[in-house]
């Protein structure tokens, strides 16, 4: 594996990345894209071209640049949403099912 190999299979992730969040933060369905992505990170370890961390940093990075916190600040906030959604008795925030709300 060379270097261009890789940083094209590593751009190539990066857009992947970009792809999933953005559909996110639209509202949009992002099964299919999360699918692609794990296939394509799986054979990038297996061939090793990418390892675990750097996958994670790479998503970290992406997550930031389009939601403007990192993955962890952002899981926070989706829990006090939904403890706020209780305690206002707004229950249209569980009409969106559970698996949505979570992306």
């Amino acid at each position: 594996m060379n270097y261009a190999q890789r940083e094209l299979f590593l751009i190539t992730l990066k857009q992947q990345f970009s792809d999933i969040f953005l559909a996110s933060k639209a509202g949009k369905d992002t099964a299919e894209l999360r699918f692609r992505a794990q296939g394509f990170i799986h054979a990038g370890e297996l061939l090793e071209i990418c390892s675990r961390h750097e996958v994670q940093q790479l998503m970290e990075q992406v997550h930031l640049e389009v939601f403007g916190v990192t993955i962890a600040e952002h899981k926070p906030s989706e829990q006090a949403r939904r403890q706020q959604a209780l305690k206002l008795g707004d229950y249209d925030y569980f009409d969106e099912p559970a698996l949505n709300r979570l992306r």
